[in-house]
């Protein structure tokens, strides 16, 4: 992997970090571009892996040799057993079984120059519990990672009281997702406002924001937020705002084969580097340069 060698030398955290979110299947289809409707297109079948945003989040993290805790429910069934063997292999605790139903599933269209479209297939992934949290300590941690796929339905009203134990200093990233404007806006509202990173692309601080111009938009979640807001550009980079800053910090050209796990791979990485006391602006060139390797293979992996 090519990234600046001082950045990965700089990458030693002793923080506590812990991702929420999903570990779901997906299914990923190679084709030459999405259907009108009505057409039949050939498709070509590329890769059968675990991913949802908070796993691809912790595989970038273990990649990085950044301990961290990865909270996923696993249920019951068919997809719920390839994840909890995916989770054994890669040397994870399992915090939640939960036998009343089975993960999710995703099935992932990849055109030809890279772009992904997905359809999500929910399952307890979306069906939070506040009991999972009975063993769980929240006050241990310093940094939580949070996807808005959480945040649709009754799930996010139950994490935002479980992050209501959490230490004054910990810091919650925030990556909204695509679906972002299904959250119920109070509860963004919320959420937003509890010392919040916001790591995002440019259509999710559009839908936010309600804003086109990206610095007005930065400007405008910024208010709330009163931390950084991080949006990914793709091949210009990485915008920072904050209150002193507001820097876009360019990125390299890459041959992109398929998008899928771009985002989450930026995210991981920046958590990395802010958990490694690195600046906003390297922890966002470091994003930089590890989404850049991601986009380069299928599926959300780096290989050497």
């Amino acid at each position: 992997m090519i990234i600046k060698k001082k950045l990965i030398k700089n990458l030693n955290s002793n923080k506590k970090i812990i991702v929420f979110g999903s570990a779901i299947i997906d299914m990923i289809v190679g084709i030459n571009k999405l259907p009108k409707s009505g057409e039949d297109i050939l498709g070509v079948q590329k890769e059968i892996v675990v991913g949802g945003c908070a796993y691809n989040v912790s595989s970038i993290l273990n990649y990085l040799n950044i301990d961290h805790d990865l909270f996923v429910p696993v249920g019951k069934g068919v997809y719920a057993d390839i994840v909890k063997k995916q989770l054994q292999r890669d040397g994870h605790k399992l915090f939640v079984e939960d036998d009343s139903e089975d993960n999710g599933w995703c099935l992932s269209f990849v055109e030809e120059e890279g772009e992904r479209t997905f359809v999500t297939f929910s399952g307890i992934d979306v069906n939070w519990k506040y009991k999972w949290f009975k063993n769980l300590n929240i006050k241990e941690y310093d940094y939580i990672y949070l996807s808005g796929y959480q945040f649709e339905g009754t799930s996010g009203e139950i994490i935002l009281k479980v992050l209501e134990n959490r230490k004054k200093t910990c810091t919650i990233i925030f990556d909204p997702g695509p679906r972002c404007n299904y959250i119920d806006k109070n509860l963004l509202k919320k959420l937003l406002s509890n010392n919040t990173i916001l790591e995002l692309n440019k259509r999710e601080l559009i839908l936010l924001s309600g804003e086109e111009d990206i610095y007005k938009a930065s400007e405008k979640l910024y208010n709330i937020t009163q931390n950084a807001v991080i949006t990914t550009l793709g091949e210009e980079g990485t915008l920072c705002y904050t209150s002193e800053i507001s820097e876009i910090i360019p990125t390299e050209k890459v041959n992109v084969v398929d998008t899928i796990g771009a985002g989450d791979s930026h995210t991981a990485a920046f958590i990395a580097g802010i958990a490694s006391n690195l600046s906003l602006q390297e922890s966002c060139m470091l994003g930089n340069k590890v989404a850049g390797k991601v986009v380069e293979n299928i599926g959300c992996k780096i290989v050497d």
